[in-house]
Formats: C-alpha cells, sequence, structure tokens
C-alpha cells in the first residue's frame, strides 16, 4: 500500500482523467457528466456497513490499483476512535497524520486491509471514495449517510443499479 499526500493523490486523479472540483478543498468528480450513477443502500447496522465495504471494493478493485481517498473525517467525533484508525495506518508502515496523506493507493492483494479502511470509514461515518486505476469506476459514501456508485461505462452502472434493487443486495454483480 502507497500513502498518498492530497498532490499525490490529485495528480493520479488528473493522470487517469478523473475530473476534481473544489468545494473549499479539492475532491474527486465522481458525479461529472459523463458518469452514470447507481444509487446504493447506505445501511445502518454496522455488519451491514462491512457487508457493503466488501462489495464497494470488488466493484472497483479489477485492476491492477484502486484509489482509497478517506475525507472529512471530523464532521461526528462521537462516532468514532481515531486512536483505532492511526495504529491501523501505522501498522502499515505510515506515521504522517490523516490530514497529510489521505489517500491509500492499494493492489487486489491488499484486499483485506482495503476493506479494513472502507469499514472503517463507514463505521465513524466518514466521506470515502474508491476509484479504480482505470478511473472507469468508482464509489463515494458521505457523512450523510448516501452512497453511490459511478461508471463511464451506462451498462456497468446499470447492472450494478439492478443488483441494487434486486433481493440479493451483497451479490457481487460481474461488471
Amino acid at each position: 500500500m502507497r500513502f498518498l499526500t492530497p498532490a499525490e493523490w490529485q495528480k493520479w486523479c488528473t493522470d487517469r482523467k478523473i475530473p476534481l472540483r473544489d468545494v473549499g478543498w479539492i475532491r474527486p468528480d465522481i458525479r461529472a457528466e459523463h458518469l452514470h450513477i447507481a444509487d446504493l443502500k447506505y445501511p445502518a447496522d454496522s455488519g451491514a456497513k462491512v457487508s457493503l465495504a466488501r462489495y464497494l471494493f470488488s466493484l472497483v478493485a479489477k485492476e491492477e490499483e484502486t484509489l482509497l481517498l478517506v475525507d472529512d473525517w471530523a464532521v461526528w467525533p462521537s462516532s468514532q476512535h481515531m486512536p483505532l484508525f492511526t495504529r491501523f495506518r501505522e501498522s502499515l508502515g505510515e506515521r504522517r497524520p490523516r490530514i497529510e496523506a489521505p489517500g491509500h493507493l492499494v493492489t487486489p492483494s491488499e484486499t483485506d486491509d482495503a476493506v479494513s479502511i472502507i469499514s472503517t470509514a463507514l463505521l465513524f461515518i466518514w466521506d470515502c471514495y474508491g476509484i479504480s486505476s482505470s478511473g472507469r469506476d468508482a464509489f463515494y459514501f458521505s457523512h450523510d449517510e448516501y452512497c453511490y456508485f459511478a461508471s463511464r461505462d451506462a451498462d456497468v452502472a446499470a447492472t450494478v443499479q439492478k443488483v441494487e434493487a434486486s433481493p440479493a443486495d451483497t451479490a457481487a454483480p460481474n461488471v
């Protein structure tokens, strides 16, 4: 896993033609016009959040690397325990504070670590982006408890939306 500074993750995004937007700070714009959106349920149950974390990562992790960007982590201080995530990052060799290196570049061999990052962000009610290395597929969930998947491929987004609407919400589509 590589940990990326804001300048590094922004360059990673622009190199892959992922638009950025300024909302007081720079963020990926995965609701840009050329992307197709599938709205996903944001569960309240912690077990369902871990299942959602696995599912979200499966949607973006089909390539050589995936960017996980943790953002807006101080909105609900009572819903988090910062030392947990700090110690997790330290166990992976990262000593800088999250504000200095909020990006996590993961490979398919680091699936457990990636799912841990996404799970923590969901459980602590943080914002989080996941973006595939081609920039084709991405997800975002918010501290306002909503979640969506975005794809440059309308068929992929439609498949994810169709799976979301089915009774077997946790089944990962073959996209």
